[in-house]
């Protein structure tokens, strides 16, 4: 097959210059034949016409009789996983073994991929309706956390229509994270769409049943239910059902993270993100429309229903046994709750950046959440009337020596301790005590002006939060003359028994 410039040069040689078909093979290099039918063609062999005669050539017969087989095991493939197919090197040598074809490599390779276009599937355009669709995944990406490069999971939701895009970046894909995600979707976006398009994920399916029925996690329905939209799954392998949000999670991390973010907290991340896909909306169009992504999605705002008036709950139930040293454990940490409660079972609800603990449908403590390991966090508030019981333990105990206590306690304690001893431990505890009532802040500001008048003693800080709280009554002061120098001196008048007597009729009891 001769390319156009040699089919022109032909044609050129023969009508302009009037040379013989001879001389034009001589000068050309090529055969008379060659000449002869290219002079016989009024059209010229275009670059179609050409791959038209070369691929119509007949396959031999041992090809043929291989056909049904390659033809079987490609439309197997399209139900495996993508990764996990046959390639036409292994298509070949299956062949030769299992069927003893003696045909070459390369003409399988030629067959293959021509059978495997024949075999593509065929997507069809969509146009989704305003507020009916949005469609979810995970991604993932690198940032520097506090100067450590750390691995962060992206929340990446996007409405089907305006193309609005949502990301939410957490150290993890765990449920509470998976929940977490929506309530702050729905709440960005302003309201919610009918439905949803997920992949199979553990954390919103518990079993794949037939065709696209799916058995869910109940927090997967509770949160369906509380926002009132449906989930539609994918079918297995089948990313491209929700190609919206595929395209979005690489987009992101090749825009957004490129070059890493170097943040302080997951909170100046989110903030980030969330400036990052407002700008993004204002800047970029939606296809096939002059309309930009943000004009787009004020209009989809009006077609999402409304948010209900309390948010989701988003976390995660995991039933706890609290310990002799009223501590429950959870993901290797631990976590005190109130003295009262040891020996109970009671409920952790594992929120994203904090634990509530429940016990009788009431909320007995709430800690930060730490994603460490073997972390113990009390607080110790939940140990003072086991410590009364046990006031020397105050020195030593775990909650007296975290760093969330102000160190004025530790320095008043261990002036108290030294003034009265034993007696200081218990009158200690009396006054943290007191915060029940006044709140730490005030019950930390009376022990700092008792401090500085460098007087450690009970009497003086309760006189002291009497007057920070406005209870302070006001004891008229004796003059310096009556105000005796030592109390030894001070005399009071002692009481007359005899009295007594009178007033019982003269029997004494």
């Amino acid at each position: 097959m001769i390319k156009m410039a040699q089919f022109h040069h032909i044609k050129f040689l023969h009508e302009v210059e009037g040379l013989s078909q001879r001389q034009i093979a001589q000068k050309l290099g090529i055969s008379r034949n060659t000449v002869s039918k290219y002079l016989k063609q009024n059209e010229a062999p275009t670059t179609i016409h050409r791959q038209k005669n070369y691929h119509g050539k007949e396959y031999s017969d041992e090809t043929k009789r291989v056909l049904p087989i390659i033809d079987q095991w490609l439309e197997d493939d399209l139900k495996r996983w993508g990764k996990q197919r046959h390639t036409a090197a292994r298509i070949y040598r299956r062949l030769v073994d299992e069927y003893d074809f003696k045909g070459s490599e390369s003409n399988i390779r030629k067959v293959v991929a021509k059978r495997k276009k024949k075999l593509q599937e065929v997507f069809i355009p969509l146009d989704f309706q305003l507020g009916h669709q949005f469609q979810f995944d995970w991604g993932e990406a690198d940032i520097i956390l506090q100067g450590r490069t750390q691995r962060i999971y992206l929340f990446c939701m996007q409405l089907s229509a305006s193309r609005m895009r949502f990301v939410r970046a957490y150290l993890h894909e765990k449920q509470e994270a998976f929940l977490d995600g929506f309530v702050h979707a729905f709440e960005f976006f302003g309201g919610v769409p009918t439905e949803g398009v997920f992949d199979n994920l553990k954390t919103a399916v518990v079993k794949i049943l037939q065709g696209r029925d799916r058995l869910e996690q109940d927090a997967f329905l509770a949160l369906q239910a509380h926002y009132l939209f449906k989930a539609e799954f994918c079918n297995i392998r089948s990313g491209n059902e929700k190609g919206r949000v595929e395209g979005t999670v690489g987009y992101v991390r090749r825009n957004a993270f490129v070059p890493l973010p170097d943040v302080q907290s997951l909170e100046e991340l989110n903030a980030y993100l969330l400036d990052w896909c407002l700008r993004e909306a204002e800047e970029k169009t939606v296809p096939f429309t002059k309309e930009t992504v943000a004009q787009m999605w004020a209009k989809e705002k009006e077609y999402l229903h409304p948010l209900p008036e309390k948010k989701f709950e988003a976390c995660r139930l995991v039933s706890c046994q609290v310990n002799k040293t009223s501590l429950i454990t959870v993901e290797t940490n631990q976590y005190s709750v109130p003295c009262s409660y040891v020996g109970q079972a009671v409920w952790a609800k594992m929120f994203v950046d904090h634990v509530i603990v429940v016990a009788q449908n009431q909320v007995i403590a709430e800690h930060p959440r730490s994603y460490e390991r073997n972390q113990m966090i009390t607080n110790l508030d939940h140990y003072l009337e086991a410590l009364l019981k046990k006031p020397r333990a105050i020195r030593d105990a775990h909650a007296f020596q975290s760093s969330d206590l102000p160190d004025v306690f530790r320095r008043f304690h261990r002036k108290m301790r030294e003034q009265e001893g034993a007696a200081g431990d218990r009158k200690f505890i009396r006054l943290l005590l007191l915060h029940r009532e006044i709140g730490m802040e005030k019950l930390t500001q009376a022990l700092r002006e008792a401090e500085q008048a460098q007087v450690y003693r009970y009497e003086v800080v309760h006189e002291i939060i009497q007057r920070l709280t406005n209870n302070y009554l006001q004891v008229q002061d004796l003059s310096k003359e009556k105000t005796p120098v030592n109390l030894l001196d001070y005399k009071i008048q002692k009481a007359n028994v005899a009295q007594y007597g009178q007033l019982t009729g003269g029997q004494m009891k």
